[in-house]
């Protein structure tokens, strides 16, 4: 398996996914909905047939667990479902804070039909989201309850850290633990909530559950880490071109990195640049040439590597 691949099981998951997301939009026929078919990858603007999904790593992470412990993954779609659901709304919305004008390769859905469409597309997808779980086959009310709590929970978290990250491109007193609480939220919880849900559903004890938990979140601090690297050293791959991050002004991990460990006339440089309000292009290398001078990406493989063993631990010890 390619380093950057996700295990083979995650196509069947993700096969399965398509096709009842599929069903799940097939009498949904207002114009609203053909914005949801682009962003998910099955046509493209013009309406034709396409393939291009999300790895949907978060829904299947939730079925590997699921389905290790003996549950069946056709119980559990619906909710895995919401949670693809919610994080596709999720980028769509963050497409428009961040005028990113390509996902997937391919045009974002505000540079296609506008900001007021996007906006609407994304928060219509986000009503899905919660409507989906009611197709849940039938539970206790306490456990449909609680379903709903944690998700309604981590909706709130992941909006609460895209509010801080957003706010940090305007400020430059923000430190690693602050960081660290942004990513907790914006990309971590979603994720933690997906493993909490896979063992949820097979009647695990509290103490495995929060096992879980804790295991999903160390995945979304890996996948914020990684996304951040890339965010400034580029991958064709991703369509992650390099320097993106910098340009965006973002208080990425490598951006805070430089700002709290660079010295003398390089820190003065470094937060005259970030403090005013100038376009970036121009000072992409040279920034990216202080990061190696500061040994800023052997620091942030540092950090994702440390969470990878304890990902690693958790695992040993569930």
């Amino acid at each position: 398996m390619e380093k950057n691949q996700l295990p083979e099981v995650f196509n069947d998951y993700q096969e399965d996914l398509i096709k009842f997301t599929k069903m799940f939009y097939k009498h949904l026929n207002d114009d609203l909905y053909f914005t949801h078919r682009y962003f998910l990858g099955w046509i493209d603007e013009h309406g034709g047939l396409t393939e291009v999904s999300g790895k949907s790593f978060r829904p299947s992470l939730m079925m590997l667990i699921n389905e290790s412990l003996g549950g069946k993954n056709e119980d559990i779609l619906p909710i895995a479902m919401a949670i693809e659901l919610f994080h596709n709304f999720s980028l769509i919305h963050d497409d428009i804070e961040d005028k990113d004008e390509y996902r997937r390769n391919r045009k974002t859905v505000w540079k296609i039909w506008g900001e007021p469409r996007g906006i609407i597309s994304g928060s219509s997808m986000h009503a899905l989201a919660s409507k989906s779980i009611d197709l849940l086959k039938p539970l206790n009310e306490k456990k449909i309850a609680l379903i709903r709590s944690i998700v309604s929970e981590t909706c709130m978290q992941v909006i609460e850290g895209q509010f801080l990250d957003l706010s940090f491109e305007s400020t430059l007193n923000i430190n690693i633990e602050n960081y660290l609480e942004m990513i907790n939220k914006k990309t971590g919880a979603l994720i933690e909530a997906s493993a909490k849900l896979g063992a949820f559903f097979n009647y695990f004890s509290h103490e495995k559950s929060e096992q879980f938990s804790k295991l999903g979140k160390q995945f979304g601090n890996m996948f914020q880490i990684k996304d951040d690297i890339l965010g400034i050293w580029g991958n064709d791959e991703f369509g992650k071109p390099i320097g993106s991050d910098i340009l965006k002004k973002k208080k990425s991990l490598p951006v805070l990195h430089l700002l709290n460990e660079s010295k003398g006339n390089d820190n003065r440089m470094i937060n005259d640049i970030f403090a005013n309000e100038q376009n970036l292009e121009s000072f992409v290398e040279h920034i990216i040439d202080l990061m190696s001078k500061y040994k800023t990406e052997k620091y942030c493989n540092k950090i994702l590597n440390e969470n990878f063993k304890d990902s690693e631990k958790i695992i040993t010890d569930l």
